[in-house]
C-alpha cells in the first residue's frame, strides 16, 4: 500500500469483507507470538480496535493540521476546504469568516490556477488549495497540486509563502515534503520564484525535478530566524528526503549551502547552533555546527550504530531504535524506554509532545487470503502498551496526529464499503 493509500483501500476492505481473518487485541507489555483466530468475516462492527477509538467527526472527515495550535482542516480533490477548532466539545467549525484568492502557480512553464482558502487567526493568514486536471484542460503535464498559505519564516522576512506539492500520493499526509516554494504578496495578489530556476532538470513527466526547493512543516518550525531551506538537486530524485542539503534562501544562482549532505530532513537551529545527522564511519552521527568569524565547525553530539532508514524511525526530535524499543531526543540526550515488543518490523514511530507516550504502528503484511493486516502498538514509558492487529487499522499516508499529550489521531476507513474514511482519536488511559 504505497500509492494513493487512503482512496485504494477500498480493494483491500472489499477483500476483507469476504475472508477470514485473524484479529488480535492484547493490552500486556508483550502481544501474543500468534495472532488468535477470530472464525468470523472481519467488520468494523467485529473490529475491537472500533471500541478502542472515537471517531473524530460524524460521518467522516480526515483532519490534519493547518499550522497554527488547536486549528485542524479537512479538504477532498474538489477543493472543498473546511477550517475547525479542537475544543472541548471535540472538532467545531472555526469562527473566523473563510476567504478565497486565486493563484496561479508557474511550474514547468505551465500556469496552474489555484483557488486558495484561508482564514485569519491572531494577524496571520493560512489555508489551502487544491488542484486537479479536472478543473482546468488547459494545464499539461500536472494533473494535481496541493498549495498551503503559510506566513514567511522570520529569516524570510514579512509577507507569506505558498508551498505547493503535486504528488497525490501525499493528499492525505500531515507530513509533505513541498516540491516548490513561492512568494505570495497577498496585496498585490502575486505570485513569484526568488530561488533560481537555472539548471533545474526536467524529470521522466516533462516536469522539473522534485529535488530542486524543498520544505516541509516541521523544517519552517525548525530554523527560527535563519533564512534557509532543504534541497536534493545535487543527489537522485529517488533520494528526495534521504540526502539533503541545507541552503540558504536568496536569488543567487548557485545559494550557498550551510549543511551538506545530509541524512533524512531532520534539522533544527536554535542558540546553540545548527543541529543535524550525518554519516559516520560505523553508522550516522548527531552534530551540532556553530559559525564564527565565517567559519562553520561541526561538533559530534551522539553516535548511532545501523543504519538510519533500516533500523531507526524518528519522530519531531526523537529517534527510535527499533531493535531496543528506545527512543533518544536528538537535542536533549534524554531516553525513553518503550520496550516490550518486537519493534524490528515497525514502520511508523510517533511520539507525544511531552515524550512519555508513543504509537509504533506496522503497515503489515498479506495474509493467506490476501488480506493486509496491519498492527499499532499504542506504549508509555512504564511499558505498559495496547496493542491491535486487524485489518484496515490506518491509512498508512495520513500518518499519527497527536491532539494534546494523551490524544492522537489518525486516518481509517469509517464504513464497511470501505468508500469512506475519516479520522479516529486513540486517547490513552491510566491504565497502561
Amino acid at each position: 500500500m504505497k500509492a494513493l493509500k487512503l482512496l485504494t483501500i477500498i480493494f483491500a476492505l472489499v477483500a476483507a469483507l469476504s475472508a477470514v481473518v485473524f484479529v488480535l487485541s492484547s493490552k500486556t507489555a508483550k502481544p501474543a507470538e500468534e495472532p488468535v483466530p477470530d472464525n468470523a468475516v472481519f467488520s468494523l462492527a467485529s473490529s475491537e480496535y472500533s471500541n478502542a477509538v472515537t471517531p473524530a467527526a460524524q460521518g467522516g472527515k480526515v483532519f490534519l493540521p493547518l499550522g497554527t495550535q488547536g486549528y485542524y482542516f479537512a479538504a477532498d480533490l474538489k477543493n472543498n476546504i473546511e477550517f475547525y477548532c479542537l475544543t472541548a466539545e471535540g472538532f467545531t467549525a472555526a469562527p473566523e469568516e473563510v476567504k478565497t484568492v486565486s493563484v496561479t502557480l508557474n511550474a514547468s512553464g505551465q500556469s496552474i490556477p489555484v483557488k486558495v482558502k484561508y482564514i485569519s487567526v491572531s494577524g496571520a493568514n493560512i489555508g489551502a488549495g487544491v488542484f486537479t486536471s479536472d478543473m482546468s484542460s488547459s494545464v499539461k503535464y500536472y494533473d494535481y497540486a496541493f498549495v498551503k498559505l503559510v506566513t514567511k519564516p522570520a529569516g524570510y522576512g514579512a509577507g507569506y509563502l505558498l508551498l505547493a506539492d503535486y504528488t497525490k500520493e501525499d493528499f492525505y499526509s500531515a507530513d509533505k515534503i513541498y516540491d516548490d516554494i513561492f512568494e505570495y504578496d497577498m496585496k498585490a495578489s502575486s505570485v513569484s520564484i526568488k530561488l533560481s530556476q537555472n539548471t533545474r532538470l526536467i524529470d521522466a513527466n516533462a516536469t522539473y525535478k522534485r529535488t530542486w526547493d524543498n520544505m516541509t512543516d516541521e523544517f519552517i518550525s525548525s530554523i527560527g530566524s535563519q533564512k534557509l531551506f532543504m534541497s536534493s538537486r545535487y543527489y537522485n530524485e529517488s533520494e528526495l528526503g534521504r540526502r539533503t542539503d541545507i541552503m540558504e534562501y536568496s536569488s543567487a544562482y548557485r545559494p550557498k549551502i550551510v549543511a551538506k549532505d545530509i541524512i533524512g530532513t531532520w534539522f533544527v537551529a536554535d542558540a546553540g547552533g545548527m543541529h543535524y545527522l550525518k554519516a559516520d564511519k560505523d553508522g550516522f552521527k548527531s552534530v551540532t555546527a556553530v559559525t564564527k568569524d565565517g567559519k562553520t565547525s561541526e561538533k559530534k553530539d551522539m553516535a548511532f550504530d545501523g543504519d538510519y532508514f533500516g533500523d531507526y524511525l524518528r519522530s519531531g526530535n526523537w529517534l527510535f531504535n527499533k531493535s531496543s524499543g528506545e527512543a533518544v531526543n536528538l537535542l536533549t540526550g534524554d531516553k525513553v524506554d518503550f520496550g516490550g515488543a518486537d519493534f524490528g518490523a515497525a514502520d511508523v514511530f510517533s511520539i507525544s509532545p511531552d515524550g512519555t507516550k508513543a504509537v509504533i504502528a506496522f503497515y503489515g503484511e498479506n495474509n493467506e487470503n490476501g488480506v493486509p493486516v496491519q498492527k499499532i502498538v499504542y506504549s508509555d514509558s512504564e511499558n505498559s502498551s495496547a496493542v491491535y492487529s486487524e485489518p484496515m487499522l490506518f491509512c498508512e499516508e495520513s500518518g499519527f496526529v497527536w491532539l494534546d499529550g494523551s490524544s492522537v489521531m489518525s486516518a481509517r476507513v469509517s464504513d464497511d464499503s470501505g468508500a469512506n474514511a475519516g479520522s479516529v482519536i486513540y486517547t490513552f488511559n491510566s491504565a497502561q
